[in-house]
């Protein structure tokens, strides 16, 4: 998108929505927006955290470097400029992962390598489309909080052996596996729903643009 070009959200936010299933009125579309695969930096900060009385992890990832691959994105009319959609990002990329453990006041901080395993990352839902003075404004009518994504670390390991410790202390009230499964598969979390995105003519192949318009006029 144009206003953040490092940023891989955008992408993802414009087009989808997870508003449950949308009766179609019409073949789906699918669009492949070429300029957008490329390499996305900082693209994450920090993530909701885990609570598991007493346990409470904190996960952020100040660096990262993400390849979007491909994406595919499918277009279904419903009528008034309105649009079921598919998006699907093939990723994958590396950075860096902290984790802040805080058992009981007492917080421990990780760190360590990041890796993003190839993957596709896939969402489904309704957008709005209109064409603009140089571009297509695109809302998302309603937008899913987080999209899961999965990871590998080291730093899982470290925070599991601190956690199996605390878990002891609590006579095996302290349930681990949750922990594991939130720090190999954090949510990521959107913006809030409603939020307008601009799709710069620019951005786009002139065959990308006709196929809008196309969709907008209704052929």
């Amino acid at each position: 998108m144009s206003a953040k070009p490092r940023s891989i959200v955008p992408l993802l936010c414009a087009w989808v929505v997870a508003g449950g299933t949308v009766a179609a009125v019409a073949a789906p579309t699918e669009l492949r927006l070429t300029r957008f695969n490329r390499i996305y930096e900082d693209v994450a900060g920090e993530m909701p955290p885990l609570r598991l009385d007493p346990l409470v992890v904190r996960l952020a990832s100040p660096h990262q470097a993400v390849l979007l691959k491909q994406n595919r994105i499918e277009l279904t009319p419903l009528g008034g400029n309105r649009f079921a959609s598919r998006v699907e990002l093939d990723l994958l990329g590396k950075g860096e992962l902290v984790a802040d453990v805080d058992f009981g006041g007492n917080v421990q901080r990780f760190t360590d390598e990041l890796v993003l395993p190839p993957q596709t990352v896939a969402v489904a839902g309704v957008v709005r489309i209109a064409r603009g003075d140089g571009g297509y404004r695109v809302v998302a009518e309603q937008l899913p909080r987080e999209v899961p994504i999965t990871i590998r670390s080291r730093l899982v390991g470290q925070v599991l052996e601190l956690c199996a410790g605390a878990s002891l202390l609590t006579l095996g009230a302290l349930d681990c596996e949750p922990v594991a499964a939130a720090i190999e598969r954090p949510k990521v979390p959107l913006p809030e729903p409603g939020t307008e995105m601009f799709l710069a003519d620019g951005d786009l192949t002139d065959g990308e643009r006709a196929a809008l318009d196309a969709l907008l006029a209704g052929r």
